[in-house]
Parts: structure tokens; C-alpha cells; sequence
């Protein structure tokens, strides 16, 4: 069985960035995706959202597939999650690898990071934080 590899923000990019096949996947809700921004050139594919706020493993599968689209080796495409944090891109990655995917990593501190002393995040690590591409429409 695969690993999920653990990347900080700038390895990912560099992975991204070597790897033009590589898909970038923003797993947080739409909500984040819509008011805290998100990574350039990433897919947005929730793993919890409104209404009901739980995980349906075969609806974010499905999804992942069609936008791997119809590529011959669709379980080995590269695929790297991004969430706020770090802890729904590291569930999200280990569900793809029980359904057969081989090659899913995910950014650890997330696209905003840990929190800070005052609860805060965006103030120690995560995508936006180190300098990594994002914008906010």
C-alpha cells in the first residue's frame, strides 16, 4: 500500500512545478475557497461542505477521476491536497490511497497554517504565508 507524502508549501510547488502532470487539489469548503483565497492553478474539490458537513468518499473520487480525466494511468497521476491546516487534505489523502491511488501527498502546515499564540492563523506557516501563488476572487 502507498504512503501519503507530507510536504511543506514550497516543496509542493517545486513538485508542481517539475511535474507539469501534477494536479494541485484545495480540498476546503467553498466558503474558504470564496473568502480566504486559494493556491493558483489548483482544483477545488471539497472533502466537507454545506449542507451537511461530512465526508462522502465516493462523490470526492469521482470527482478526483474526472478531473484526472482519461489519462492511462489515472491511480499513479501525481495529486497534491491543500486544506487550511493540513488535517482534511491528510484524511482526504488516505482515502484516496485505500481506493488505489499511488502517488497523493498533501501540504502539512495547509494553505493558512498553524495558529499562532492569539489563536491566529497565517502568522507561522502554511501556502500564503510562505510566499507561494495565490490570489482571492
Amino acid at each position: 500500500m502507498s504512503k501519503l507524502a507530507q510536504y511543506l508549501p514550497k516543496k509542493a510547488f517545486e513538485h508542481l512545478q517539475n511535474n507539469t502532470d501534477a494536479l494541485l487539489i484545495d480540498v476546503r469548503t467553498e466558503a474558504e475557497n470564496k473568502f480566504v483565497g486559494r493556491p493558483l492553478d489548483c482544483i477545488f474539490v471539497p472533502w466537507v461542505d454545506d449542507p451537511d458537513w461530512e465526508p462522502h468518499p465516493e462523490d470526492f473520487i469521482a470527482a478526483i477521476k474526472r478531473f484526472i480525466g482519461k489519462r492511462e494511468q489515472v491511480l499513479d497521476t501525481e495529486i497534491i491536497l491543500i486544506c487550511r491546516s493540513g488535517y482534511r487534505s491528510n484524511d482526504a489523502g488516505r482515502c484516496l490511497i485505500d481506493n488505489g491511488f499511488t502517488n497523493v501527498s498533501h501540504v502539512v502546515s495547509g494553505f493558512e497554517g498553524d495558529l499562532d499564540e492569539q489563536d491566529q492563523r497565517g502568522n507561522v506557516n502554511g501556502w500564503r504565508h510562505d510566499g507561494m501563488p495565490w490570489n482571492q476572487c
